[in-house]
């Protein structure tokens, strides 16, 4: 569902395919880890919103799961044998800004990536 959204945006506008493939890896990383994390085994709900704008393009994640203890300016690659722990790194490599928020609502991901190459 999460890449039929962003494949929606990406048919309505003209985005540089670079910038579609680490907005659609983003997505994807931040996506699965509230899958499989926020939710502690059962069911989250997930609404994602993408903004195509003149210059920029963002995707807001928000989901009814449990909050995260996360340190986004922590985040970097894990040894090279491990085999988790590499998401966040990759999301701060392929976009200008990452950001997570709780609220009374749930948690908010924002991802924002400058829209030209």
């Amino acid at each position: 569902m999460m890449q039929q959204t962003l494949d929606a945006a990406w048919a309505a506008e003209e985005v540089p395919e670079y910038t579609r493939m680490c907005m659609d890896l983003a997505v994807s990383e931040i996506g699965s880890n509230i899958i499989e994390h926020s939710g502690n085994g059962q069911p989250v709900r997930l609404r994602m919103v993408v903004t195509v704008g003149p210059k920029t393009i963002s995707v807001v994640l928000n989901d009814d799961g449990r909050p995260v203890a996360v340190d986004l300016t922590e985040a970097a690659m894990p040894e090279e044998l491990s085999e988790r722990g590499r998401g966040l790194a990759i999301v701060h490599r392929v976009v200008d800004r990452v950001c997570y928020s709780r609220d009374r609502n749930g948690n908010c991901w924002t991802l924002m990536r400058r829209r030209a190459e």
